[in-house]
């Protein structure tokens, strides 16, 4: 039969083991919780790299889209680029020409300038002429109506010559009949 001593020893053995149990179990139960954590954790790191490979899958459409546009973009730089050179091209052309009409342009006022200095000096001498024609024209309607008017006198004179070698023919005649032969020329 077992001794009270005996007794003890087991009931502290028990009581031992039941209280080193107790921790085991109080250990056991906080790496269980702590495992839980770590379980909450592993879940709340695979949803959030869930959501990082989403963001990423979406970032490397964006990407490829973007460098799509961005090639795009590449393109439509090349041809604007294609006519601006262009563009430049025809303005250096254009300035050329300008500059080659502006050229022009001087030089047919200079010749418009020299044309008009002649044209002037033309109107000068045409009216130089027109004057002369003029006073010619004048002088000779004067000498003209002068010399109508010594006609008319010649032709008065003359008449009245005729008239008076008439009256002398008729005076001649009466005083001397013989002499009716004789004729005065006038």
């Amino acid at each position: 039969m077992l001794t009270e001593t005996e007794m003890r020893e087991f009931f502290a053995k028990v009581v031992d083991q039941v209280n080193q149990l107790t921790g085991t179990a109080a250990q056991v139960e906080g790496l269980n919780q702590r495992i839980s954590e770590l379980a909450d954790r592993v879940r709340s790191l695979e949803e959030s790299n869930y959501n990082l490979r989403q963001e990423l899958e979406q970032a490397q459409r964006s990407v490829t889209s973007l460098e799509a546009a961005n090639t795009e973009h590449l393109r439509e730089l090349d041809n604007e680029r294609a006519v601006t050179n262009s563009l430049r091209e025809t303005i250096v052309q254009s300035d050329r020409r300008v500059a080659d009409l502006s050229a022009q342009v001087k030089n047919e006022e200079d010749s418009h300038r020299i044309t008009k200095a002649d044209l002037d000096d033309a109107r000068r001498a045409v009216a130089e002429w027109e004057s002369n024609y003029n006073k010619t024209k004048d002088e000779l309607s004067i000498t003209t109506a002068s010399r109508n008017e010594w006609q008319q006198r010649a032709d008065e004179y003359v008449r009245q010559i005729a008239d008076l070698s008439a009256k002398l023919d008729k005076i001649t005649s009466v005083l001397s009949p013989s002499s009716a032969n004789l004729h005065v020329v006038a």
